[in-house]
C-alpha cells in the first residue's frame, strides 16, 4: 500500500531566503529573541520581516518551542535531506508533499518584497527536494496580489523541478479566490498540471487581524501566543471551508476545467453538510468534480464512515502534518487508520495512495 502524506511541513531558516535577488538582500528576514521569562513562553524568538515583528507558531527554529520538538532542527528547516527520508521511513510515509509554516501568515506588506521572498523560499525547496530521489516535492508559494508575478514565478518553478501543487489560504489578503483578479494564476496553474493546495493560515485575512490587534487581547494561558484568542473560531479553518463553498458553489472550476484542488489540514467532518446543500443545486456537477478534481484532507480520529456514507471516499485524502506539533500531528497513518477497525482495507489504500496520486499526479 502506497502512503502519501499531502501535508508535511517545512520550518523556514536563515537559508531559505539565501536566493534572494542581490537588491532585496538588505531586506531578508532576520530573527530575535525574547527573555525566556515574558506570555510568550516558549515562543521567545520571532522574524522581523518588513520592518515589523511576525510571529509563527515554531518559527525561526533558535526558540524554544521548536528545540522542544522530537525533530532535529535540521530535519524541521530540511537542512538534513537524508535525515528527513530516513523519519519518513520511520513513519511509513513513501512520499511526503512539503508545506510552508511561516507561509500560513503574513510575511510582507510590500508585495515586491514578498515575491522576492517567495522566489528565494522556492528555490531553496526545490533544490532540498531534488536531493530526496523524488521521494520529496513541495508545494510553492506566489504574491497573489501581483497576478503577473505571480504566473511568472509559477513558469520559473515549473522549470525549476520538485514543485508538485501551489500553496494558497482559504482568502488570500483579504479576497475570496473566486476574485477575477487571481484567474490568471488559476489558468497558469492548469497550464502547468499544478493543483491549488488551500491550506489553513492566519494570515488570510490581514483586515481581521488588523480588527483583533484593536482590542485588549486577554490572556487565557494560551499556548499559541502568536495567535490572538478572540481569533479562534474566525481566523484559519473556517477560511478553507469558506473556500470550499466558493470554488464548489461558482463557475470557477469550469472556467478551468483541469483544475484540481486540494484542501488541507481543516478537517473533513463539515463536508458533510456543506456538499448536501450544493448537491440541492447542482449535484451532478458536484459529484463529477468530487474525488476526480477535488479533495479535502481528513484528520484519522474523524467519523471517516459518516463521510463516507454521505459523501464517498474518493475525495479524500490525509496528511501527517509532520514536524509540526499540533493537534494534526499524525505520523502513523497506515496504522492508525487500520486501528480503528471501521475503515475498510481498501477504503484506506483510497485515502493513503490512490487518492493523493490523482491530486498530485503521482504514480
Amino acid at each position: 500500500m502506497t502512503v502519501i502524506d499531502c501535508d508535511a511541513h517545512v520550518e523556514e531558516s536563515d537559508a531559505t531566503w539565501s536566493y534572494m535577488p542581490e537588491e532585496w538582500q538588505m531586506f531578508r528576514p532576520f530573527a530575535v529573541t525574547f527573555p525566556k521569562n515574558t506570555y510568550f513562553g516558549s515562543h521567545d524568538a520571532a522574524w522581523v520581516i518588513d520592518y515589523k515583528i511576525r510571529l509563527y507558531a515554531a518559527n525561526p527554529t533558535i526558540m524554544t518551542r521548536a528545540t522542544q520538538k522530537d525533530t532535529s532542527i535540521p530535519i524541521q528547516e530540511l537542512a538534513d535531506v537524508a535525515g528527513r527520508v530516513a523519519a519518513m521511513d520511520m513513519m511509513g510515509i513513501d512520499h511526503q508533499v512539503v508545506f510552508p509554516s511561516i507561509w500560513l501568515g503574513v510575511l510582507a506588506e510590500n508585495v515586491e518584497l514578498e515575491a522576492a521572498l517567495a522566489s528565494s523560499y522556492n528555490t531553496f525547496m526545490a533544490k532540498q527536494c531534488g536531493l530526496s530521489n523524488g521521494r520529496l516535492t513541495y508545494v510553492a508559494v506566489l504574491p497573489w496580489r501581483r497576478s503577473d508575478l505571480a504566473v511568472a514565478e509559477i513558469k520559473r518553478v515549473t522549470q525549476l523541478g520538485s514543485a508538485i501543487g501551489i500553496f494558497c489560504r482559504g482568502m488570500e489578503w483579504d479576497s475570496p479566490l473566486t476574485h477575477p483578479d487571481f484567474r490568471p494564476i488559476f489558468a497558469e496553474a492548469e497550464a502547468q498540471d499544478l493543483p491549488i493546495a488551500i491550506h489553513v493560515g492566519n494570515g488570510t485575512s490581514p483586515t481581521i487581524s488588523r480588527m483583533l490587534e484593536g482590542i485588549t487581547r486577554p490572556h487565557y494561558g494560551d499556548p499559541a501566543p502568536h495567535i490572538n484568542p478572540y481569533g479562534n473560531g474566525i481566523v484559519s479553518g473556517p477560511y478553507v471551508q469558506y473556500a470550499f463553498q466558493q470554488i464548489l458553489g461558482s463557475d470557477m472550476l469550469e472556467r478551468v476545467p483541469k483544475l484540481r484542488v486540494g484542501f488541507m489540514e481543516a478537517g473533513s467532518e463539515w463536508t458533510v453538510p456543506i456538499v448536501r446543500k450544493l448537491r440541492e443545486r447542482r449535484a451532478k456537477f458536484i459529484d463529477s468534480v468530487l474525488g476526480d478534481r477535488v479533495f479535502v484532507a481528513c484528520a484519522v480520529d474523524e467519523d471517516i464512515p459518516h463521510i463516507i456514507d454521505k459523501v464517498g471516499v474518493d475525495f479524500l485524502v490525509t496528511q501527517t502534518d509532520f514536524p509540526h506539533g499540533d493537534a494534526f500531528r499524525e505520523d502513523h497513518l497506515r496504522e492508525n487508520l487500520a486501528e480503528r477497525g471501521d475503515v475498510s482495507t481498501a477504503d484506506i489504500a483510497k485515502i493513503l495512495g490512490d487518492n493523493p496520486a490523482r491530486l498530485f499526479k503521482r504514480g
